[in-house]
C-alpha cells in the first residue's frame, strides 16, 4: 500500500516537472558589447597594371638584347640596340615580362619586341553589386586579399566608380545567364605589394562606415517579427524579455544596436525562433 502510494507521489512530482517545463528552452547566450563596428561591402576583382608593348618605329635587325625577362628596369633605360643603331627605350620603370624576338631577329613596325610592366602604378579593378553601390564612395578605404596569400591583406582605396552599370563578367567574358548589374571601380593600393601580378584574383572589403563606440549585437540573436528584428535579452529567474531593435551600421557578423539593449545585456543565440516573451530557458554552457 505503502509502496503504491510512493509510486503514485513520484508519478505526480514526475508530470508536474514535465509540465512545468514544457515550455522550457535551452539556449546558448552571448554578451552585448561596446566597441567598434564596420559597415562592409565585399566585391570581387583582379590585379591590373601599365604594360608598355615596345616595338620599333621601322623594320629592324636586333643586334643585342641588354635585359632579361624579370629584370627591373628603369625609365628611360635602353633595352636593345638594332642593327641601324637604333634603340628600344622603355618610357617608365618595371618589369620585364617577355622578350619576344632573340638576338638576330629582325622585328616589324608595331610588333611587340619587349614588354615592361609597370608594378609602381598598379590598381585593382572591381564589380560592385547594383545593390551595394549607393553606400560606396570614392575615397573609401579597401582591404585587399588573395587566396594565393591567405595571411595578407594589402591596402588599398577606390579613386573611380563608372557612372554606368554593366553586366557581370567572370574572367572578362559577360556571363551569358547573369542578370545582375555591377558598377565596374578602381582601386589603388596605399603601401608595398609586390606579391600582387597582374590579372591576379583579389577580394576587396570596402569599409563604408564605422563606429567605434556601437553597442555590438550577434547576427545570430536577431529574430525577424512584424517587420522588425528582436532580440530575447536573459533576465532574471532565467525568463527572457523580447526586445525590438533599431539597427545602424551592418557587419558580417553583428550589427550596431541604437536602441533596445545595453552593454552587458546577455541575449540568446541559439534557438531563438522557438521563445517568446517572458518564457523560460536553460542556458547552456
Amino acid at each position: 500500500m505503502y509502496v503504491v502510494g510512493a509510486l503514485v507521489l513520484l508519478l505526480a512530482v514526475w508530470f508536474g516537472i514535465r509540465w512545468y517545463n514544457r515550455d522550457l528552452v535551452s539556449v546558448k547566450v552571448a554578451t552585448v558589447t561596446q566597441g567598434t563596428i564596420e559597415q562592409v561591402v565585399t566585391a570581387s576583382g583582379y590585379v591590373d597594371a601599365p604594360v608598355y608593348e615596345l616595338s620599333p618605329k621601322v623594320q629592324g635587325k636586333i643586334m643585342k638584347i641588354y635585359v632579361h625577362e624579370g629584370e627591373h628596369v628603369a625609365g628611360g633605360q635602353s633595352l636593345a640596340e638594332f642593327d641601324d643603331t637604333t634603340r628600344l627605350i622603355t618610357p617608365y620603370g618595371g618589369i620585364v615580362a617577355k622578350i619576344n624576338p632573340d638576338e638576330g631577329e629582325t622585328v616589324m613596325p608595331g610588333q611587340a619586341a619587349i614588354s615592361v610592366v609597370n608594378y609602381g602604378r598598379s590598381w585593382v579593378d572591381a564589380q560592385i553589386d547594383e545593390i551595394d553601390i549607393a553606400n560606396v564612395k570614392i575615397g573609401d578605404r579597401v582591404k585587399i586579399s588573395s587566396d594565393d596569400y591567405p595571411d595578407k591583406t594589402y591596402d588599398g582605396e577606390i579613386y573611380w566608380i563608372a557612372p554606368l552599370a554593366e553586366l557581370r563578367k567572370v574572367g572578362g567574358r559577360i556571363k551569358v545567364d547573369e542578370e545582375s548589374y555591377v558598377f565596374p571601380c578602381k582601386i589603388k593600393f596605399l603601401g608595398a605589394h609586390d606579391e600582387m601580378k597582374v590579372n591576379m584574383s583579389v577580394n576587396v572589403d570596402i569599409a563604408t562606415k564605422k563606429n567605434d563606440n556601437a553597442l555590438i549585437v550577434p547576427r545570430e540573436a536577431l529574430v525577424s517579427k512584424d517587420d522588425s528584428s528582436v532580440v530575447y535579452v536573459v533576465g532574471k529567474y532565467n525568463r527572457v524579455k523580447e526586445s525590438k531593435l533599431v539597427i545602424g551600421i551592418r557587419s558580417f557578423s553583428s550589427v550596431e544596436a541604437v536602441s533596445g539593449v545595453t552593454a552587458g545585456d546577455q541575449v540568446a543565440i541559439t534557438n531563438v525562433s522557438k521563445l517568446k516573451d517572458k518564457g523560460r530557458v536553460k542556458i547552456e554552457r
